[in-house]
């Protein structure tokens, strides 16, 4: 069911932030794609309150059958949304020039200056994507098995993290454009680094860790507005939605290790420290990742155009001599 899921949102969101950033003007791109990615902070925060209603009424067995029988409702509205939107003109103008694509576009993003940056790229994202997926996934397990909350009782722990992880997209989106997408970022890495070995390896009480929860998700969640901006900015449109689906999407496969090096690693050690550790390790990729990429803030996309062609008659002129 998870690799179902992860095929349908891998392709959703690579399209979709795609075609926000060449819709949107450069200089608020930041925060009009990031306003658009805080609607995930609010679809999970509906899924927690039907997670509490839905658990507090039915039996477990049935209770987790019915919540995958709601999330398809907002699937439907995707279809009547799609009729309802046109191509952005850069894309437009790009088609009529461009030849007939083949299956080898799919490896676009690995060719000549584009190689090294869908690396770097797939690594940053690696890292945020893990980070998240070890503290998030296991997190109602370690609040039920750990802390000793009851459904209920973690549920409303969740809601808390979700209100934390609303106002860290939103602070996320005006950062983006503020101080530029790279130190927003390297902010929310060592942010994330610093509160996850806070809340898990800290002695505190519930009240506290109730508290916690939403500083930790506001930094852990602040990294996602600028994604889409960031990478829309690094390629030219030939090739902008096959790296961005590319780059996204490996990074979330790397990521999806985490949880499950979580899974093994916790046979040895606490599950606390075992999330800690592992989310340690996520940030630490991502801080190494950001050192080697640009800043895009501002990049206009009709400068990327020619960009590949001026590198290849560089590349060219330098062979020549």
């Amino acid at each position: 069911m998870r690799a179902l899921h992860g095929l349908g949102f891998g392709g959703e969101w690579a399209a979709g932030a795609v075609l926000m950033g060449e819709v949107i003007r450069d200089k608020y791109r930041g925060r009009a794609v990031g306003l658009v990615q805080t609607g995930w902070a609010i679809g999970w925060g509906a899924s927690a309150l039907v997670y509490t209603g839905l658990y507090a009424f039915l039996p477990e067995a049935m209770a987790w059958r019915a919540l995958f029988a709601v999330g398809l409702l907002p699937a439907v509205f995707v279809f009547w949304i799609r009729r309802h939107i046109d191509e952005p003109e850069i894309f437009r103008n790009t088609q009529r020039t461009r030849p007939t694509i083949g299956i080898t576009h799919l490896f676009s993003a690995f060719r000549g200056p584009h190689l090294w940056t869908t690396v770097k790229v797939s690594l940053m994202v690696a890292g945020a994507q893990g980070g998240g997926y070890a503290l998030g996934i296991w997190m109602p397990t370690w609040l039920r098995t750990v802390r000793g909350l009851s459904a209920t009782d973690t549920g409303g722990f969740l809601l808390i993290q979700i209100l934390g992880a609303l106002l860290g997209f939103l602070l996320g989106t005006y950062l983006s454009d503020a101080i530029g997408r790279r130190w927003t970022f390297l902010w929310s890495a060592i942010g994330s680094l610093i509160m996850v070995l806070i809340y898990m390896l800290l002695p505190m009480n519930n009240a506290i860790l109730l508290i916690l929860g939403v500083p930790l998700n506001i930094v852990l969640l602040m990294k996602f507005p600028p994604m889409g901006p960031f990478m829309t900015e690094l390629y030219p449109t030939e090739v902008r939605g096959t790296a961005q689906g590319f780059c996204y999407n490996a990074g979330r496969a790397i990521g999806s290790f985490f949880p499950t090096l979580v899974g093994f690693l916790s046979q040895a050690l606490s599950l606390g420290a075992t999330i800690a550790v592992f989310s340690a390790i996520a940030s630490a990729i991502m801080i190494v990742m950001l050192f080697l990429l640009p800043e895009t803030r501002g990049r206009s996309l009709a400068s990327l155009e020619t960009a590949p062609t001026v590198i290849a008659s560089a590349e060219g002129r330098a062979q020549a001599n």
